[in-house]
């Protein structure tokens, strides 16, 4: 067995991103009030555990009074676990944060086994998954994934990153926050398009202040009497749901529960892998085998510090990808100074609820720019694969499957799909993780199990 080389390329060919970055991992901004921009520019998208907490308390059935802890607890994981990956982990730019491919498995563990069982599930996850990263199996498939398979996921990743987008903008279905979405998608071209500067490095933060605060206030679609009754700070604790449900047990460990929560994980860490890539491609960075080990290990360290502070597992989040694609900025240090914002959002509801204020279609009217981005930039690591039959029909197939098996089982096979088994009931709504398995498949079924050995010519 050949001796294990982190810096190993996880593919053989170096793959080539037309999104150059302004600022490199290993860059830091001229000055701090640049990186202070920067850093509060990723926390404005990257702000999503208001939606997956919401989702989580919805799904367990727990009371409403439970919400506002829990977005402070997540808020806290987010900086916690974003600290440990982009110091200790693959130290790539991502942030870590709750994940709805863990909390669409955690959610019915915990409305059938109880709070205690969903941290004893969330332990248990997360020690694996630090087993796995240091086990560095998973450094060892990377033949399995190719180019063509992974820009297939990037692809996908950008197909999320507008869907979210999409969501943001027509959720309300008001003409006003479409309005707002639209004046911030204009604002964010012209900053980006024909500002200078740190104008346009930061077009993302400059328009969602102008539109989404300025705007809106001005439009009575800013709630400031939310933001004046938040407290300025609150001070965390650990297990701050015991008790919750009548009993002094912070941790139970039920089998089932433990097997159910798995699923989650499953999903996450084959989501991971490809945010991996995708933060790789937007970088300017080789992949490499210590990306895949280190990451996942990182982050499962990150889940297992979220659940002794009460909040949801963590996974990478792509969001974060869409804003490097967008501004060229992938400091890993500004990363981290965002992490450090984080911390202070869940330290203080009032800074939270400022941002979660802002109406969320003026994000996804500026975050539209940067799924477009993704998308290409997952096209470009397709492209960079040499074209024939199989590897069109390898990223053709991933893709078709990763978009469109998720709608119709969310449209005309939903009832199909509530007749499944939790994971897999996971499994056929998660994009991602569809993209990656597929695309492995094909890729050992038409390029290993039925090479033939000679050239397929260019496709169809």
């Amino acid at each position: 067995m050949p001796s294990y080389d982190p810096e190993q390329l996880v593919f053989e060919q170096e793959v080539v991103s037309s999104i150059t970055p302004v600022l490199g991992i290993e860059d830091r901004p001229k000055t701090f009030l640049e990186t202070l921009f920067y850093a509060w520019q990723v926390t404005l998208v990257d702000f999503t555990p208001f939606i997956w907490a919401g989702m989580f308390v919805t799904l367990a059935g727990l009371p409403q009074s439970v919400l506002p802890v829990m977005i402070s607890t997540c808020f806290l994981a987010m900086g916690v676990a974003t600290l440990i990956q982009t110091t200790v982990g693959n130290r790539l730019p991502i942030v870590q944060g709750p994940s709805a491919s863990v909390l669409s498995a955690m959610g019915p563990v915990t409305a059938m086994y109880g709070f205690p069982a969903m941290w004893g599930a969330v332990f248990v996850g997360g020690i694996l998954e630090v087993l796995l990263g240091m086990s560095r199996l998973l450094g060892r498939i990377r033949k399995f994934i190719p180019p063509v398979v992974t820009g297939s996921v990037v692809a996908t990743i950008g197909f999320v990153a507008a869907r979210i987008s999409l969501t943001w903008i027509f959720g309300s279905g008001r003409q006003m926050h479409l309005a707002l979405a639209l004046a911030a998608f204009l604002v964010a071209l012209f900053l980006k398009f024909r500002c200078r500067g740190i104008m346009s490095r930061g077009f993302i933060l400059v328009s969602t202040l102008l539109v989404g605060v300025g705007a809106a206030s001005l439009l009575g679609e800013y709630d400031w009497a939310r933001v004046a009754e938040a407290p300025w700070f609150a001070m965390p604790k650990l297990f701050p749901f015991r008790g919750l449900d009548g009993t002094d047990t912070a941790v139970a460990f039920v089998i089932a529960a433990v097997i159910g929560g798995l699923t989650g994980y499953i999903g996450s860490i084959f989501e991971s892998l490809g945010d991996y890539a995708a933060t790789c491609a937007v970088s300017g960075e080789s992949y490499r085998v210590k990306h895949i080990n280190r990451g996942i290990a990182a982050e499962g360290a990150g889940c297992i510090a979220s659940g002794f502070l009460g909040a949801l597992p963590v996974t990478s989040y792509t969001q974060n990808i869409g804003i490097i694609a967008a501004t060229g900025i992938a400091s890993r240090f500004v990363t981290q100074v965002a992490a450090v914002m984080f911390l202070l959002y869940g330290l203080s509801p009032k800074l939270a609820v400022m941002l979660a204020s802002i109406p969320r279609a003026a994000i996804g009217g500026v975050f539209a720019i940067s799924a477009s981005l993704i998308m290409f930039s997952g096209i470009d690591v397709i492209t960079s694969e040499k074209r024939n039959l199989k590897n069109n029909l390898v990223a053709g197939t991933a893709l078709g499957m990763a978009i469109m098996l998720p709608f119709y089982a969310s449209t005309a096979g939903a009832k199909w799909a509530a007749t499944l088994t939790p994971f897999w009931r996971m499994y056929v709504n998660n994009n991602v993780f569809i993209a990656v398995t597929v695309g492995v498949f094909m890729n050992l079924l038409v390029n290993h199990f039925l090479a033939s050995g000679e050239d397929d010519g260019p496709g169809m």
